[in-house]
């Protein structure tokens, strides 16, 4: 009865271990002078911060490849979700990564970042 029951176990384990892995998403990697070229995708976008601004709106604009107006990528913070940046400050001119869907906003790529984990420092 024992060795059944250790069996089961094991198969239960490595059944989630192989669930676990297959919901694990790796996206490309891409820097932000690059990202113009990869809207429509949902990847990673690596770079230095150059300016960061808070709007009267409170949403946080990241900056990255250049400074306002001339950045060539901006990790876009609405105000409905700045409150999980209490921090934002600790990103400028750090090396981040941003990892959702780029879009566009006045022919300038971004990526609208609605959780934390979107955002780390590397």
């Amino acid at each position: 009865m024992k060795t059944k029951t250790v069996v089961i176990l094991i198969a239960v384990t490595l059944a989630g271990s192989v669930i676990a892995q297959k919901t694990l998403v790796s996206f490309p990697v891409y820097t932000a002078l690059e990202a113009h070229e990869h809207v429509g995708e949902t990847a990673t976008i690596t770079g230095r911060v150059d300016g960061i601004h808070r709007s009267a709106k409170g949403n946080i604009l990241l900056n990255m490849g250049g400074t306002y107006p001339n950045q060539a990528f901006t990790a876009f913070i609405p105000g409905k979700t700045a409150g999980q940046f209490s921090d934002y400050q600790k990103y400028d001119g750090k090396t981040v990564a941003v990892s959702g869907k780029i879009t566009l906003d006045r022919g300038k790529p971004e990526i609208v970042v609605t959780w934390q984990s979107q955002v780390s420092m590397r």
